[in-house]
């Protein structure tokens, strides 16, 4: 048996420059940070069975990789070339469709399992271009480039991408004393409102391609993403807080299912409550909700969950995803 252990992905800054609307025409820029919530894969051999056995949300017994309903695995065992019968079932210590890129954290979970159940090592680049390729040339998802690297790396990284997508992802030269003001100051909670991502990046996508002004508004987004790198770098925890809510204030710009009254709500208690910014992980419309606050940790914490909101620790994951079990 072969376990992987895959971290999700916290979007910092730049977030949807990522996106196959956006680089071709400007390039893609953005920090990503992955964080100790993860995804686990099972994958193994079933020597007694002629059956695949898929386990997720739901159970499949297919004899054929074509009648494998879930088309990621479906297309990373054809990508890796795998045939003979295997199980694989996965682990997720969050919910999905949540912003937090569940869904590509376990597909590049799955591709570094197959590839050591066929004895391959590769590198975290390979494995990151392999899922985007599955994701966004095969499956045609809406979705960007960002998910797959930070899953695919760790730690908290720079991503350039040119204009023809090739994507260069660049460790942040972070100071132990940053880290330990982010460690310190940032605080994540679920709303509990789970949403489609691709529905919120098609709206997104449409009105960008269509409004000089909110295409105005993503090269804004880009250029916030290049404060938020240069402010992590000179060790500014406190801009960095400050450029999430300008970050944010113009992400809401790009499409009305960004958010809704119950989020604004929570987002508005925060900034009462001391937060200097935050912003909706992932494509908006729910999911977890990051605030940066340098108010008491305890204090903070009381008054947003007692609006509702589920408070969810974490720290940064500098591993990226690997191998946890190899037998």
């Amino acid at each position: 048996m072969i376990i992987t252990k895959t971290p999700l992905r916290l979007s910092v800054g730049g977030g949807g420059t990522d996106l196959p609307f956006f680089y071709p025409k400007f390039g893609g820029a953005m920090v990503t940070a992955a964080i100790d919530k993860y995804i686990y894969v099972f994958v193994s051999p079933r020597r007694f069975h002629d059956e695949h056995r898929i386990a997720y949300s739901k159970t499949e017994n297919v004899r054929l990789i074509d009648e494998i309903q879930n088309s990621r695995v479906k297309e990373a065992m054809k990508l890796i070339g795998i045939k003979e019968p295997l199980e694989i079932s996965t682990i997720s210590e969050v919910p999905g469709t949540s912003g937090l890129g569940s869904s590509s954290a376990f597909l590049v979970g799955l591709l570094k399992a197959l590839h050591a159940y066929k004895g391959e090592h590769v590198s975290s680049k390979v494995l990151a271009e392999e899922a985007s390729k599955i994701e966004i040339e095969i499956l045609k998802e809406p979705i960007g480039k960002q998910d797959q690297y930070a899953s695919s790396h760790g730690g908290i990284i720079h991503l350039d991408i040119s204009k023809t997508g090739n994507v260069a992802a660049t460790r942040i030269n972070l100071r132990a004393d940053t880290l330990k003001d982010l460690d310190n100051h940032l605080f994540m909670f679920y709303t509990g409102i789970q949403r489609s991502a691709s529905e919120v990046i098609r709206d997104q996508t449409i009105r960008a391609v269509s409004d000089d002004d909110k295409m105005n508004c993503m090269l804004k987004i880009k250029e916030i993403g290049q404060d938020i790198k240069n402010a992590l770098e000179a060790g500014n925890a406190k801009r960095f807080g400050e450029l999430m809510h300008t970050h944010w204030e113009t992400k809401k710009q790009m499409s009305e299912k960004m958010t809704n009254p119950q989020i604004d709500e929570w987002y508005n208690l925060g900034l009462k409550n001391g937060a200097l910014g935050g912003k909706i992980m992932g494509a908006g419309g729910g999911g977890f909700l990051l605030f940066y606050t340098e108010r008491k940790a305890s204090e903070f914490i009381k008054s947003m969950e007692e609006s509702g909101l589920k408070y969810v620790p974490f720290k940064f994951d500098f591993d990226g995803s690997r191998i946890i079990h190899n037998a």
